[in-house]
Order: C-alpha cells, then sequence, then structure tokens
C-alpha cells in the first residue's frame, strides 16, 4: 500500500510550523473553485517552510 504521507519516496515534508500548515490547508481547501489536497499541502509548505525526513508514517525508511 502507498504511503499518502510521503507518496512511497521514503521522505516526509515536515512543516516548520505544523498548527499554521494545518489551517493553511483547510483554508485552500474551502475555497470555490476546485483545489485538490495535494495542491492545497504544496501551497502551504510554500507558506511555512518545511524540513525533508526521513518517512515517520511508513515502513519504507527500514527497507533502505
Amino acid at each position: 500500500m502507498k504511503c499518502r504521507y510521503c507518496k512511497d519516496t521514503g521522505k516526509y515534508k515536515q512543516p516548520k510550523d505544523v498548527e499554521r500548515f494545518e489551517r493553511l490547508v483547510d483554508i485552500e481547501m474551502e475555497k470555490a473553485y476546485h483545489v485538490n489536497y495535494d495542491m492545497a499541502e504544496e501551497k502551504a509548505y510554500k507558506a511555512v517552510g518545511y524540513t525533508v525526513i526521513d518517512c515517520p508514517y511508513c515502513s519504507r525508511r527500514d527497507a533502505e
């Protein structure tokens, strides 16, 4: 099964401000025009910044 957090890459983008990140994603998802979750997430990452780490949600990191 594909990991939805890292998209099966083994690397996870950890937002620098998780609370603000989640709030921005919610705001984007509420827009009147069509926005999918990936688009909303990318816009929020650009706004708050992120650090790339090994994915804590999947077993992919254990395989490498």
